[in-house]
């Protein structure tokens, strides 16, 4: 009888052990989700970003799909990077705003430019490595 039981006691315990390491592989899935889209947070729109160019505004602007994957492994990178230099780099996404390919003249995505007194100075187009776009960030800083 008490071999009976300790068994019994022994199933329950590793079924409760499967229980909590599925809920926390489910919590960090969606942590992964939800971060992917803060990177997305500081958006602008082809409307605003038309105004502060026609103001002479100084800007660096990162156009984007959701659904290209060169965006999916560059984002990460990115737009930490501008925020960890403290580079306040505003995102569009071209999947909402398809007149933006054409109001910009974007190629392809994704795509960073830096304007200056409201004209484009520099852009830096697909997916590059982190030691490039830590120059391209470095250069451009300079120039705003």
């Amino acid at each position: 009888m008490k071999k009976m039981l300790i068994f019994i006691i022994a199933i329950l315990s590793i079924f409760a052990l499967v229980i909590i390491l599925t809920n926390k592989e489910t919590k960090n899935e969606k942590t992964t989700s939800t971060e992917q889209v803060n990177y997305y947070k500081n958006q602008i729109t082809p409307e605003q970003l038309q105004e502060d160019l026609s103001n002479h505004k100084e800007k660096i602007v990162y156009f984007y799909k959701t659904t290209c994957p060169h965006c999916l492994r560059v984002s990460p990178i990115v737009v930490p990077m501008a925020e960890n230099m403290k580079i306040n780099m505003q995102v569009l996404n071209l999947e909402e705003y398809k007149q933006g390919w054409d109001m910009f003249q974007i190629k392809g995505t994704p795509t960073i430019i830096s304007y200056k007194d409201g004209k484009e100075v520099n852009r830096i187009l697909g997916e590059q490595s982190l030691q490039t776009f830590q120059t391209w960030f470095k250069n451009n800083k300079r120039e705003i």
